[in-house]
């Protein structure tokens, strides 16, 4: 394992051990030492304990990290072989001889680590003069990657057997595809799983803090200290969950990332500073004349304007949705009109500019015309991506329009790349679900803590009134014995809510990472979530002061 780590890092053995394993171990040994020698009076307490966390720390460190560097690049060629072998099956029906196919695509940086991997078995080909199978079985035993190192292993067998090329990749879209289409089910199963966790979590933690606000009118506990020892808790017991489903969640982003910024994407961003303004304009006005209003209520108003970002996101995210469930059909028929007319795109995209494409019918209408002037044929398909704003247009507009220019069959390129892009979609659409599913239940458990914290933050009010006049017997301790101003309803009003803002954000971040969604589509779920919040927390505190009262 330690020797693909040290493959991946480009480094032996032996070099890792000079320059960083031993400078970083011996550093973690000797700066506890150091610090004896020179602030013995330091080192007491707490602070003995961390010095000698230094040392396993750094050893940790020098362990570790070759795993933490191979394991980021096994991610990046996982996350990239559905479009790697897309890309491939693409040049393949160009008649490209194999070793130029591989060198084109160890041309493409947005491969990542498998780009890198790919020029390897290139320069062992063209430098080392090594075989196609030679040079595939020498990566294979060396790659990070298992779906990689059998893909090479079944590339090294078909060129030592003389199969087509073109045979081979054909027959391995199905494959790799099958294997993506298991790690994308499996990445969805364990988000499923970990959403379970996060369910009985917030349920405990929701029981733990309403006893931080009970015990200490009971025993006379410091009040202030435990209820923000507990939303600390909470809201970091949290944060830790949202973190490992993000780490679980498929790295398949729905917004592309080319340098083109479109009109809608200049909306989204111009809106976010104006929510921002608003949101503390409002807040400075209703700080100084909003005293009449619970302060639950005072934080959901203040907060309103970013929905206003989220509202533009979300639209044009469910925009982006539809264009790519269009985008198969499109690329299927411009792939069949243009193999019977000989391979010529430019005649054959102004035939489908007849057709309707739904809300993609105005990208390839503007496709049509940029290729029209004949400046530049990949910006013309870039901007057509860009005009769509979607991850998944970007990257298979690309290799289309790489295929045709390298003299590729239309009708077989749009055969592998519509098959492959709705394969792709189809699993999108399975964590398009399992994402809804989840808004349901996160809104509901923001409602369910909402109602529990401020149906005990009543009982607090009622108990405070009830034995505010009441004298303790000697040796009884309450937090009533200090008084009836000892507990400041609104203060307890203000630090539940704070929880509740920000447990709304860490669900509205766990949501986008599910989905896989812009960071600005969070604002409108964010905001509805407090807005939930507030209501119930009134609902409940206003109704528990009715009943006890």
């Amino acid at each position: 394992m330690f020797e693909k780590a040290f493959e991946c890092m480009d480094i032996t053995r032996e070099q890792y051990m000079m320059k960083f394993a031993l400078p970083v171990a011996g550093m973690g040994i000797f700066f506890p030492f150091i610090m004896f020698l020179l602030v013995p009076s330091l080192v007491s307490g707490i602070f003995l304990f961390v010095l000698l966390l230094v040392p396993v720390l750094c050893i940790g460190l020098v362990i570790f990290y070759p795993l933490s560097v191979m394991g980021v690049k096994k991610s990046q060629i996982d996350l990239n072989m559905h479009y790697y072998i897309t890309h491939m099956g693409v040049l393949a029906s160009s008649n490209m001889a194999r070793k130029e196919v591989i060198h084109n695509l160890s041309m493409h940086e947005s491969y990542g680590y498998l780009a890198t991997e790919t020029g390897k078995i290139y320069s062992l080909m063209n430098d080392w003069n090594l075989s196609l199978a030679q040079a595939c079985r020498f990566i294979a035993k060396r790659t990070p990657s298992a779906i990689f190192a059998d893909f090479l292993d079944r590339l090294a067998h078909s060129a030592e057997a003389g199969e087509p090329f073109d045979q081979f990749v054909w027959t391995e879209q199905k494959v790799v595809m099958n294997e993506f289409d298991t790690m994308y089910k499996k990445s969805l199963s364990e988000i499923q799983m970990v959403k379970e966790i996060f369910i009985a979590m917030m349920t405990a933690l929701i029981f733990l803090t309403s006893i931080s606000l009970i015990m200490p009118i009971i025993t006379g506990m410091p009040l202030y200290f435990l209820l923000e020892g507990s939303i600390v808790a909470f809201l970091a017991a949290e944060g830790v969950i949202v973190y490992i489903m993000k780490t679980k969640a498929p790295k398949d982003n729905i917004w592309h990332t080319l340098n083109i910024e479109t009109d809608a994407e200049k909306v989204i961003r111009m809106s976010f500073p104006i929510s921002v303004i608003g949101s503390t304009i409002i807040a400075v006005i209703l700080l100084l004349w909003g005293g009449g209003l619970p302060v639950t209520i005072l934080i959901a108003i203040s907060l309103s304007p970013l929905a206003i970002t989220g509202y533009y996101a979300r639209r044009e995210e469910e925009l982006i949705k539809r264009k790519d469930d269009n985008f198969s059909q499109f690329v299927r028929a411009l792939g069949s009109t243009a193999g019977a007319r000989g391979g010529i795109i430019r005649e054959s995209l102004r035939n489908l500019t007849y057709h309707d494409f739904g809300p993609l019918t105005i990208e390839v209408n503007d496709l049509y015309k940029r290729l029209e002037t004949r400046i530049n044929k990949y910006m013309s398909w870039n901007y057509f991506a860009a005009g769509t704003g979607s991850n998944l247009i970007e990257r298979f507009a690309s290799i289309f329009a790489e295929g045709i220019d390298k003299g590729g069959k239309p009708e077989v390129i749009g055969e592998i790349i519509g098959d492959n892009f709705m394969r792709i979609v189809s699993l999108r659409k399975l964590r398009y679900t399992l994402a809804r599913s989840l808004v349901g239940e996160v809104y509901g458990l923001t409602g369910g803590i909402a109602l529990t914290m401020f149906l005990t933050l009543g009982i607090v009010e009622m108990l405070t009134k009830t034995f505010s006049g009441v004298s303790m017997p000697a040796g009884m301790t309450s937090i009533f014995s200090l008084g009836s101003n000892s507990v400041d309803i609104n203060l307890l009003a203000l630090l539940l809510m704070s929880m509740m803002v920000g447990h709304s954000l860490l669900s509205a971040l766990m949501l986008r990472a599910v989905d896989g969604g812009s960071v600005f589509n969070t604002y409108i779920h964010f905001v509805g979530m407090v807005w939930l919040s507030a209501v119930a927390a009134e609902i409940s505190f206003v109704a528990m002061l009715h009943m006890l009262g």
